[in-house]
């Protein structure tokens, strides 16, 4: 388990750029960007009921126990949506590497400040010198992924 979760989830970040090549050339093939990520959610949601359906023997979602917690806990559908949209536009525009770099830095940056400041009921862990440095060598990668 000690390997199996970190080669997991790097399994799972590799998808991410495949899926915005992916959902470009269907976006190019039904005529716009925001045409395919529709068709790429409604796929999805489609798994997502038949999962929710084989695990918890039912397609229904039980949307009441959510509507007692925070109102932005709402937002990840909108975000998702955001993000997908402006990645299938603009993989094509700056290339894949670059913009999967510059994914990962937002990432980090963004997943370091909810640590350390514990938003969004995350729990707090401070950042470390070495995490940053971390941060400083990811900028460079994005200097020399530029050239």
């Amino acid at each position: 388990m000690k390997y199996l979760l970190p080669l997991l989830t790097f399994l799972a970040g590799s998808i991410l750029p495949v899926q915005a090549l992916l959902n470009s050339r269907l976006g190019k093939q039904v005529g716009g960007s925001l045409v395919g990520v529709l068709l790429s959610f409604l796929i999805g949601s489609i798994c997502l009921v038949a999962a929710n359906a084989l695990t918890n023997g039912s397609a229904l979602v039980a949307i009441r126990p959510a509507r007692t917690g925070p109102w932005y806990i709402w937002l990840g559908g909108v975000l998702g949506a955001l993000f997908l949209g402006y990645i299938t536009w603009v993989n094509q525009r700056q290339g894949m590497a670059l913009t999967f770099i510059l994914v990962v830095c937002g990432q980090i940056l963004t997943a370091l400040l909810l640590d350390h400041y514990g938003w969004l009921g995350n729990m707090q862990r401070s950042i470390t010198p070495v995490q940053l440095v971390g941060v400083a060598l990811i900028l460079g990668g994005i200097y020399l992924v530029r050239k």
